[in-house]
């Protein structure tokens, strides 16, 4: 629990103003707009991106609150493409992580990321389109 809750405190980025939160939220729509979205699940994810982005930019961070209703209905997707995408894109690749469960009336609590794996310096991508078989490191 320690290591998950260190690496999430690492991978957040602290902002001292709005006017920097608002810069770091145009960076963010950038490299989601850049970034290439791959099939139907791609360009649903990506939708599904987009709407926490308006959520976040209305909150004025990366920090935001959403339900899964509203997530649903503001991408334009079902609830059950909606998980399926999380579980399969949109959390692997370090765009999005759940802080806290919502209940009720309340929704989760969510961090928009950058696309990349905390520990990787890269972006990170779907198996299926990049071996996860490497030859090994010259020198080891």
């Amino acid at each position: 629990m320690w290591a998950s809750a260190s690496d999430a405190i690492s991978s957040t980025r602290a902002l001292g103003s709005r006017h920097e939160a608002y810069e770091v939220l145009a960076a963010l729509r950038d490299r989601i707009e850049t970034t290439p979205w791959r099939g139907e699940r791609g360009r649903t994810a990506l939708r599904v991106l987009r709407a926490h982005l308006n959520f976040a930019e209305i909150a004025g961070g990366p920090l935001h609150h959403a339900s899964e209703r509203q997530t649903a209905e503001e991408a334009g997707v079902s609830r059950t493409t909606l998980r399926v995408v999380y579980e399969t894109v949109l959390r692997p690749r370090g765009w999005l992580r759940r802080l806290r469960v919502g209940h009720g009336r309340e929704g989760s609590t969510w961090y928009l990321g950058d696309g990349k794996i905390p520990g990787h310096g890269g972006p990170a991508l779907l198996s299926r389109f990049r071996s996860t078989q490497f030859p090994p490191r010259p020198g080891t």
